[in-house]
C-alpha cells in the first residue's frame, strides 16, 4: 500500500483460512495511518479473534471491511450465519479455566469500541481504535468521513 489510505474508502476482503494474509493487510493499513507497533499488534489481534470466530462458528461466507474516519480505524467482520445475537457478548471474562470464550472479551479489552449487531443479513462485529494524532497541517488536508456499512 503506498501512502495513507483515503478516508471514507474501505477495503474488503473475503474471510478464508489464510488469516496470515488478512493480518498483514490490517497491519499494513494501520502502519499507513501512523499507528505504533503496540497499537497495531493490539488491533491485529482483535481482528484476528473476530476472523477466527467466523471460521470456527459459521459455515457461510464472511467479509472483513477495513477503513477509517477522521478519528478511528474501523474493522467490520461480518458473516451470513447471524449466530452472534448478544450485543453484550464478551463484556465479562469467561470463568477461570474455561477452554473457550476469550475472543470477544479480548476484543473489548484491546479496542476502544466493540459493537455487535445482527439482522436478516447476518452478524457484524465492528471494532474501532482511535487513530494517532496527526500533525495540524495533515488534519486540515484530510478528506470526508465514511462508513464501511454504507
Amino acid at each position: 500500500m503506498s501512502g495513507p489510505p483515503e478516508r471514507g474508502a474501505f477495503l474488503r476482503y473475503p474471510i478464508n483460512e489464510d488469516l496470515s494474509f488478512l493480518r498483514r493487510q490490517v497491519d499494513d493499513y494501520l502502519a499507513s495511518l501512523g499507528f505504533d507497533e503496540r497499537r497495531r499488534m493490539d488491533f491485529v489481534l482483535a481482528v484476528n479473534e473476530a476472523l477466527g470466530n467466523v471460521l470456527d462458528h459459521t459455515d457461510g461466507p464472511g467479509t472483513l471491511a477495513l477503513g477509517c474516519d477522521a478519528e478511528h480505524v474501523v474493522a467490520e467482520i461480518s458473516d451470513t450465519a447471524g449466530l452472534l445475537t448478544d450485543p453484550d457478548a464478551g463484556m465479562s471474562p469467561p470463568p477461570p479455566g474455561a477452554p473457550r470464550g476469550y475472543g470477544l472479551w479480548l476484543m473489548r479489552e484491546l479496542c476502544d469500541t466493540v459493537e455487535i449487531a445482527t439482522d436478516d443479513r447476518g452478524s457484524v462485529v465492528r471494532l474501532r481504535m482511535r487513530r494517532p494524532a496527526a500533525p495540524p497541517h495533515a488534519a486540515a488536508a484530510d478528506g470526508a468521513a465514511g462508513s464501511p456499512a454504507g
